[in-house]
């Protein structure tokens, strides 16, 4: 019987765990690596998420801002429709046939610079 010599592999240092070693070492930095590229877009996307909102905050104020010229647009509307003549009798008419408020006649009647036709018309094409 002649034996093998045993080789004794823990003693000795394995070139393959050596290696394998190593590779979970890079897989670790290209982890690391990735998890930070990960943290950079996300970041990104919060800053464009508070850019979008300071936009949006600036064109309400702007909106709101600007609702004078819009007040003072629809009181020169209210104030030429004042000055519109109309007859009651149009007024009833209007109600009845179209069965709508007295104050909805009247409005859509003077929007209509008085006309009957016109309004009636307008409403029916509604």
């Amino acid at each position: 019987h002649s034996e093998t010599p045993r080789r004794d592999t823990a003693s000795k240092p394995d070139p393959e765990a050596a290696c394998n070693g190593e590779d979970e070492e890079e897989e670790q930095d290209q982890t690391k690596r990735r998890d930070g590229g990960d943290i950079s877009r996300v970041t990104d996307y919060v800053e464009q998420k508070e850019l979008d909102s300071t936009k949006a905050s600036q064109a309400v104020a702007a909106i709101v801002g600007g609702g004078d010229e819009v007040d003072k647009a629809e009181q020169l509307r209210e104030a030429e429709l004042a000055k519109v003549k109309v007859d009651e009798a149009d007024i009833a008419l209007i109600c009845e046939e179209m069965e709508l408020d007295r104050a909805v006649a009247e409005r859509k009647l003077r929007e209509h610079q008085g006309d009957v036709v016109q309004t009636l018309s307008a409403l029916v094409a509604v």
